[in-house]
């Protein structure tokens, strides 16, 4: 069978996190360039988009991984194997039709929403992706019954398809796009046939179609994954196990398990969704308050071409094109360790094995402590320098958001060591907690963006606030509920107080030798010698704290030999 269930769940994250690193890396090379292409005004139609799709995809597609990997698991660990191939088939079948549905929502919905966001323009934008939540409906399935053989690689593989799919269509298409429509304003002084008086104009009116452009070439890579997925040879069940369960009462249950997820995803996804419809409304009455406050505050910072009236959406693109992909890079790591975690405590649970269930927790927990605090905290005091040098072709727009950036490093500490209590708490059978909690939290966040982005003085820097404030909430209430519900015990130092130690040693350490490099060298070379001199701080201060335990090492492949290794060095908790 193709499992690695000896290495433990920790082999799954490594697994998902080369993969997802890689996808990131690949991601940059996909936005930096679009961003140059689109720069803030295309980039606001290019996320509008999106954030419709998160929601929508939240809400049809995000509790199918979940739900299969759950079941399948169980299933194995009592012996039911049958059970989950049974249940492969009716999940691709059920999620096909349901994909189609939210595929045909997003399309024919698409102006409304655009109107209702005050950005017109982007509907077209969000036409092109509607086909996407029929191919992520695919996809979920497939990689949800791989998730539960605790086999991360199908996952992984495709998510490594999908983007380098993503980075050749997305970025070609844009192109194309572009190219497309200035040449046709020289040749006939308009743009797909809208009439322009300046090629300044052309510029501006040219970015829907090439932001659409490049959201086509994400649907497409997509349907890349759903390919990749389909070709993948199941598992074949031993034919001695017991005959599958009926399937009216699989789809029940996969559904009793689904749809709390898929609400708790929605609420999730609706701190992005929350700044979509708040922050641009709210934005706009703040330059209609004080419109010389909100100009005076980026002086120097406004490209030519953006007058009062597209402010707001220059602002927010600024925001969601270029600060949002950056704080989302520490969240999709820690993502990865739920995702390999759900299986493998549903089985400890499912077979009440409470020693494995409480090591694999808390070794969750101290594994996304150690990734998340040193990440969040280098973006906080690298801000501006690590801006500068990934957007170097939009120096205006990474100096409007960067001080932003400050507070959503923090927020991203609470957004990521969240992830895997939710996924414990999904694996108990107690779904339905992050739903509530995430819904306190969103309310939260939509009241102060209600307050605080319409203060002219605050504006696009205030967005972040809720956020913090939002997850901060979340993360305290669902670990006391965990403790509580299950009697696991986490032990506060090991957990949290060593890696936020390392993780501000870190932070200290790369923002005095970024302080340092910048009066010797440029810029660029500064930032990069500035996160090297932090995460060697960081490996130094982790081992000489004994941060990481013998069996965090040993779960890992080959981790036998190095565990030996620092456990000689008396470097292990």
């Amino acid at each position: 069978m193709e499992q690695r269930r000896g290495h433990g769940y920790l082999y799954g994250t490594m697994v998902l996190a080369v993969g997802t690193v890689i996808v990131k890396l690949i991601g940059v090379f996909f936005k930096i360039p679009l961003t140059n292409i689109l720069g803030g005004v295309g980039m606001s139609y290019f996320n509008v988009a999106y954030e419709l799709y998160y929601p929508l995809y939240a809400l049809f597609v995000s509790g199918v991984p979940v739900a299969v990997s759950k079941l399948v698991s169980e299933s194995v660990a009592r012996g039911r194997a049958r059970d989950a191939e049974k249940l492969l088939r009716l999940s691709v079948g059920a999620f096909v039709v349901i994909g189609i549905l939210g595929s045909a929502l997003m399309y024919f919905g698409a102006d409304w929403f655009a109107q209702r966001v005050n950005n017109p323009p982007a509907a077209l934008a969000v036409r092109m992706l509607s086909p996407a939540l029929l191919f992520g409906c695919v996809m979920a399935a497939l990689r949800g019954y791989w998730q539960g053989m605790q086999n991360m690689i199908p996952t992984a593989v495709s998510q490594v398809v999908e983007a380098v799919a993503k980075l050749a269509l997305g970025l070609t298409l844009a192109y194309a796009a572009t190219a497309m429509g200035m040449a046709e304003y020289a040749r006939a002084g308009t743009v797909f046939g809208m009439l322009c008086d300046s090629a300044g104009q052309a510029q501006i009116a040219v970015l829907p179609y090439a932001a659409a452009g490049a959201i086509l070439g994400v649907t497409l890579s997509m349907a890349c994954g759903s390919l990749y997925m389909l070709t993948r040879r199941r598992v074949r069940a031993d034919k001695a196990a017991p005959p599958p369960a009926p399937g009216g009462e699989l789809l029940r249950r996969l559904a009793a398990i689904a749809i709390p997820v898929c609400v708790a995803s929605v609420i999730a996804n609706l701190t992005s969704f929350i700044d979509l419809i708040s922050v641009m409304n709210r934005l706009t009455a703040a330059i209609a308050r004080a419109p010389q406050t909100v100009w005076g505050m980026y002086d120097g910072m406004i490209p030519a071409g953006v007058d009062q009236g597209m402010l707001a959406s220059y602002l927010y693109g600024c925001y969601s094109g270029l600060a949002v992909p950056v704080y989302n890079l520490v969240p999709s790591l820690t993502a990865t360790i739920g995702i390999s975690l759900l299986p493998a405590v549903s089985a400890a649970w499912a077979t009440r094995n409470s020693r494995v269930f409480e090591q694999n927790a808390a070794s969750a927990l101290r594994i996304a402590s150690l990734i998340a605090m040193p990440a969040g905290i280098g973006i906080c005091v690298l801000a501006g320098p690590v801006m500068r040098l990934l957007y170097f072709s939009k120096p205006m727009e990474a100096a409007v958001i960067a001080p932003a950036l400050r507070f959503m490093g923090i927020s991203a500490i609470f957004v990521a060591v969240s992830l895997p209590v939710n996924a414990i708490l999904q694996a108990i059978g107690r779904a339905d907690l992050p739903v509530k909690l995430l819904f306190a939290g969103g309310l939260m966040k939509l009241a102060l963006n209600f307050v605080l982005v319409a203060i002219p003085q605050l504006n696009i820097q205030a967005a972040p606030i809720g956020t913090l404030v939002c997850y901060c909430f979340v993360l305290f209430v669902s670990l006391s509920r965990l403790v509580n519900l299950t009697s696991v015990r986490i032990r506060v130092l090991p957990v949290f107080g060593k890696p936020l130690f390392a993780a501000v040693c870190c932070g200290a350490a790369a923002w005095a030798a970024n302080g340092l490099l910048e009066r010797v060298c440029r810029g660029s070379v500064a930032t990069l010698g500035a996160v090297v001199a932090g995460a060697v701080t960081y490996l130094a201060v982790v081992l000489l704290t004994r941060t990481l335990t013998k069996e965090d090492v040993t779960m890992l492949p080959g981790g036998e030999k190095f565990a030996k290794l620092l456990e000689k060095r008396s470097l292990l908790g």
